[in-house]
């Protein structure tokens, strides 16, 4: 009785970690609110930055570490000159990155809680989710931002920045098994910052592409911090990111906490009813 009703006390909470370059340091002060309360992250997701984001924490890198590395960040830490017909330069550096922070070239389907990263086939423009394979691979993929970066190929897809077509990767959640699907939004609010380079214009392209959602349906929540003050390119202010993105997950938490509660409730009125019977 014990394993089947633990089972049905737990609603599965999932993450979907949107894009932004920089921005993303916005992530760690999201699971860092939801590691002070208490909340459990069941699966994740992620585009882009948010990728790089959720495979480092579906891999148990530490939300510390992840901030130390992504202050010494810069567009030309993770990028090379590498000249072709499809880009100006390779993300390859970006895959060392996260290479060293994980500890290797792990496959997606090793990590430590249901991983997706989501990419955009640049070639046939379909949406691709990548729940195995290597993640090194795939988190590249799914921020190469097109033109500037040249497009990574895997099997037969020539895949390209996934915030193309899902920028906040809310639909792999659903497939995952989450009961309560929590997206993070940095693209909400638009930059008041003028570009300061053509990667800036291509990442901010994207972000106004997608910067209208779909709604929130039920058991649905959005984060959208205030991040229009900052610019794709503010790597070297990852702790203001942060902060931003801990209040405004802060100011979700009850929403989410409520979602969270229904189906305990309503466990712990049928095991009551089990018990008087």
């Amino acid at each position: 009785m014990a394993a089947g009703y633990n089972e049905e006390m737990k609603k599965r909470l999932g993450l979907a970690l949107g894009g932004g370059s920089a921005l993303g340091n916005a992530h760690l002060g999201v699971l860092q609110c939801f590691h002070d309360r208490a909340i459990p992250i069941d699966c994740i997701a992620g585009t882009s930055a948010g990728a790089v984001v959720a495979a480092c924490y579906a891999f148990g890198v530490s939300i510390e570490t992840m901030r130390t590395t992504a202050e010494k960040l810069s567009w030309r830490s993770i990028s090379k000159f590498s000249p072709s017909k499809l880009g100006i330069i390779s993300n390859e550096a970006l895959a060392g990155v996260v290479k060293g922070l994980i500890g290797g070239d792990h496959r997606i389907e090793d990590a430590r809680m249901p991983l997706a990263i989501v990419a955009a086939d640049i070639s046939t423009g379909e949406k691709v989710v990548y729940r195995s394979g290597s993640v090194l691979q795939a988190v590249r993929a799914s921020a190469a931002i097109p033109i500037v970066f040249t497009p990574v190929v895997i099997g037969n897809d020539l895949l390209v920045d996934g915030g193309l077509l899902e920028n906040v990767p809310m639909s792999p959640l659903v497939s995952m098994g989450a009961d309560v699907r929590v997206g993070v939004n940095l693209s909400r609010w638009m930059p008041k910052k003028i570009p300061g380079n053509i990667l800036d214009i291509m990442d901010r392209s994207i972000s106004i592409m997608s910067r209208y959602t779909i709604p929130p349906l039920e058991n649905e929540v959005m984060i959208e911090p205030h991040l229009e003050e900052y610019a794709s390119s503010d790597f070297q202010k990852g702790q203001e990111l942060a902060d931003h993105g801990y209040r405004a997950a802060a100011h979700k938490i009850a929403e989410i906490e409520k979602l969270l509660g229904e189906k305990r409730g309503t466990v712990l009125q049928r095991l009551e009813r089990w018990l008087r019977e």
